[in-house]
């Protein structure tokens, strides 16, 4: 015979159930806080930084960053030893980036930018010194598909978002961008030389916009803004691409205030709102 089902409320957990529920929890709420310090420090962090930011104690910090090193998730510079996130939280962060942005509004925003303006049209955002394509839209326009989908990997140095991120990132992870790059020639527009750079990613940040204008591919010409975050920091980049033919270097700015206006709304998807968001090109960065 079935039993009857009762009803009210469920019998209590016993009080050590309780103690371990709520140790696991506290657990995972601190590796995240720490894990939330590590990505936002503009250098990264000794144990010490931490413990001091966090107000947790000593003992708990260090078993936490043994933990999280042990797993992958954190790894510790070369020569400092300082406390940097891992490749793998890296990638993991890039993947949920690329799930997200590929789910609406993000995409219907993507969609109808490209279908307005009538060419390509991507986000991407950094992974280590590559930019990384989270979401790509592909105009119906262009006579050949390029090779480029979600989750390529494009330079730095010869790309308009990868300009942006080189401009527009704090001044000490700016720096360490520009030392590891590799000025690699990929067409015969490729700024090769660092001076020439320097310059040229002057002008991105006093106009708050960069131009490929065929650095990557011959023929291609981009124009790309950043996607900000609540403190008006990088956090990815919009461009629009089309075959120079169609689209030359200067007439590509005619499509800056679609770009702005859709990064915007780009940025509320990503948590960030109205009010939280500077509505002039970001200023220039020492």
């Amino acid at each position: 015979m079935l039993s009857q089902p009762t009803f009210g409320p469920p019998p209590a957990a016993s009080p050590n159930a309780v103690e371990a529920r709520n140790r696991k929890t506290g657990i995972l709420e601190r590796s995240f806080a720490l894990l939330e310090a590590i990505a936002a420090a503009p250098a990264p962090p000794a144990v010490g930084d931490l413990i001091e930011r966090l107000d947790l104690p000593r003992a708990s910090v260090y078993r936490l960053v043994d933990w999280l090193l042990s797993e992958g998730l954190l790894a510790r510079e070369p020569v400092r030893k300082r406390l940097v996130i891992s490749n793998r939280l890296s990638e993991l962060a890039c993947d949920i980036l690329r799930a997200a942005v590929a789910t609406a509004p993000r995409r219907t925003l993507l969609e109808a930018l490209a279908r307005e303006t009538g060419e390509t049209c991507h986000i991407g955002a950094i992974d280590g010194n590559r930019i990384v394509y989270l979401d790509r839209v592909e105009s119906a326009a262009w006579p050949l598909r390029l090779q480029l989908t979600v989750g390529s990997r494009v330079p730095l140095h010869a790309t308009a978002i990868g300009k942006l991120f080189l401009a527009l990132s704090p001044p000490r992870q700016r720096r360490a961008l520009l030392a590891a790059v590799e000025l690699v020639p990929l067409t015969p527009a490729t700024i090769t030389d660092r001076g020439r750079l320097e310059q040229e990613l002057e002008h991105v940040r006093a106009q708050g916009f960069a131009v490929d204008d065929q650095e990557f591919l011959a023929g291609a010409v981009a124009v790309a803004v950043p996607i900000l975050n609540r403190r008006g920091e990088i956090r990815a980049g919009l461009a629009l691409q089309a075959p120079e033919a169609r689209m030359t270097a200067a007439a590509a700015k005619r499509h800056l205030p679609r770009l702005r206006e859709a990064a915007l709304q780009l940025a509320r998807t990503f948590g960030a709102g109205a009010a939280d968001l500077p509505e002039a090109p970001p200023p220039a960065m020492s």
